[in-house]
């Protein structure tokens, strides 16, 4: 208290000046219609500058989230005319789908898992599968309410049946655990004519991925003369580093395949 009277006492002779000044200016505004307008006019204008600039804040996140939500829906699309073009859609296995977006990733570790902001509410379910664009991602592996988590294609228990899109033999996907580019295909026998360039997809032959979506091309074939089988390296088409939405899916008919399948083979 005594700091501030000393303050006072020591600039009076300012501070009765700024207070003078401020009771004329009042007097000004209150007396002089002119002065009083224009006043008034500079206020409306510097509160109608901020309101646009609050809203224009405001509408810049709302067009993110906006389009967000059309760049799923856009994946969506793209994805179900991806592999409804490239199959015959008399034998198409009819799949659901749910758009998703992933919100944790990992690529460097020997077994690699995604997360997505969907779960058990949104219809995602245990074991469905889990594709974008240019490919396949992984198998869903576990759910919550609100959040799943997904057993990624850069995995060592992961296994996808794929084939060769020219011929359709088919072998199955593994990764190596080294880079997250590529991936090795086992299982093709040595025999089948293959080269550098052709291009690998789902075989459709389980109930989890439809059936010719794109996975990859091969980029080597290491064969020995005494091979059964081709030694074969592919490179993804799907940047599984920098992909943020996908599309989980399930086969409709997917009950029906396996009741019947197990029947068979009892």
């Amino acid at each position: 208290m005594r700091n501030l009277l000393e303050l006072i006492n020591k600039y009076n002779h300012l501070i009765l000046f700024i207070l003078l000044e401020i009771f004329a200016l009042f007097l000004i505004f209150q007396n002089n219609q002119f002065h009083k307008a224009a006043f008034l006019n500079s206020t409306n204008t510097i509160s109608a500058n901020s309101f646009a600039i609050f809203s224009n804040i405001n509408e810049y996140f709302s067009l993110k989230k906006s389009n967000e939500l059309l760049l799923m829906e856009n994946a969506k699309l793209k994805s179900l005319i991806s592999y409804k073009n490239k199959s015959n859609l008399k034998s198409l296995d009819p799949f659901q789908h749910i758009s998703a977006t992933i919100i944790n990733n990992s690529v460097a570790k020997p077994n690699n898992y995604l997360t997505l902001d969907k779960g058990r509410l949104d219809g995602i379910k245990k074991g469905m599968g889990v594709i974008s664009n240019n490919g396949v991602i992984g198998i869903v592996k576990e759910t919550s309410k609100y959040f799943s988590t997904v057993l990624s294609i850069l995995h060592s228990q992961s296994k996808i049946s794929v084939c060769i899109k020219k011929n359709n033999h088919f072998g199955s996907l593994q990764w190596d655990g080294k880079s997250y580019k590529n991936a090795l295909i086992y299982d093709i026998p040595s025999h089948v004519n293959l080269k550098i360039g052709d291009t690998i997809a789902t075989s459709g032959f389980s109930y989890i991925f439809p059936s010719n979506i794109d996975v990859g091309i091969i980029s080597q074939i290491n064969t020995e003369n005494d091979d059964k089988f081709h030694n074969i390296k592919i490179t993804f088409l799907e940047d599984l580093k920098e992909i943020k939405y996908v599309n989980v899916c399930e086969s409709i008919n997917k009950i029906e395949k396996i009741n019947l399948e197990k029947n068979t083979y009892e």
